[in-house]
């Protein structure tokens, strides 16, 4: 290499990285076009201009648990923006939640019965299958598990101790 030559020492952005920043550039452009300013969003968010101005830059992710808050302070629609964030900004909860969906009978019987009729009433009831909260079979096998490995505590037997 001769002395003139100049060498970018500029790192190459990865796949990943451009579209966190085209997912900044698309929050920007919404907000604009809704003409809220930066300082109404992170007022609203509660968070710093700074903080909404780094998301919107690609520069950081929106944190996965208000996701919706920000769906809602851009007025975008949910599952839809949901999807998004996951993909580009949490790609390893995204390919977790997929893979459940596609491996766990329980959620996959539960989707296909959810998109399986037109009837808003009955679609709504079945989606409550898809979030089976505290009645899920999966959770009554994590709470089995935790009761029969979990150590007593101060040398009490624990329930089912003989």
């Amino acid at each position: 290499m001769s002395e003139n030559q100049v060498v970018d020492l500029t790192p190459e952005k990865t796949p990943e990285q451009s579209l966190k920043e085209e997912v900044g550039l698309y929050l920007k452009l919404v907000r604009d076009t809704q003409g809220k300013p930066l300082n109404w969003v992170a007022q609203k968010l509660g968070y710093s201009n700074s903080f909404i101005s780094q998301i919107e830059k690609g520069r950081a992710p929106i944190p996965l648990d208000r996701v919706l808050d920000f769906s809602l302070a851009y007025d975008l629609p949910i599952p839809e923006f949901v999807r998004i964030v996951l993909v580009t900004m949490h790609n390893d909860t995204y390919k977790a939640l997929m893979s459940i969906l596609e491996n766990d009978p329980e959620m996959a019987h539960a989707a296909k019965q959810c998109h399986s009729t037109n009837d808003a009433k009955l679609r709504a009831k079945r989606r409550k299958a898809l979030n089976p909260g505290l009645s899920s079979k999966s959770l009554d096998r994590m709470r089995e598990f935790i009761l029969k490995n979990q150590k007593p505590a101060y040398g009490k037997p624990m329930a089912g101790d003989a």
